[in-house]
This record gives C-alpha cells, sequence and structure tokens, in this order.
C-alpha cells in the first residue's frame, strides 16, 4: 500500500471510530521510533486519523495510485 491509495477499511474500524462509509485516502506514513516502525495518516468520511500499519492486512485496496 501506498500514499494515495483509497482503501475501504474493516467493519470493526469503521464501528469503532463511527465511520459511515470506511472509504479512506492512505494520506501520509507516519514513522514510529519502535519495532512497528511506522503508522497511517488517513483521510475518512471527511475527518483525519492515524491507524496502525495493521490496516495493510485488513483494508482492501478500492483503488491504487500511480
Amino acid at each position: 500500500m501506498k500514499v494515495g491509495n483509497l482503501v475501504q477499511l474493516q467493519n470493526g474500524t469503521r464501528m469503532h471510530w463511527d465511520l459511515p462509509t470506511g472509504v479512506a485516502l492512505l494520506a501520509e506514513k507516519l514513522p514510529r521510533n519502535d519495532y512497528l516502525e511506522y503508522d497511517w495518516r488517513v483521510i475518512v468520511d471527511g475527518r483525519s486519523i492515524e491507524l496502525g500499519r495493521q490496516l495493510e492486512q485488513s483494508a482492501v485496496t478500492v483503488s491504487e495510485c500511480e
């Protein structure tokens, strides 16, 4: 996954953040200072939120950025 991709977040993430559609734009990779390496800033349903990189295993790519 890379910046600019559109993804459909899993239902658990949608429910936790109260997101009506759960379609997210991957906006930025945020570096971390631990073994997890990075998080993602996503734009979803008019909000900017930070999610762990685990979304890469659970989200479905809707559209890939070139």
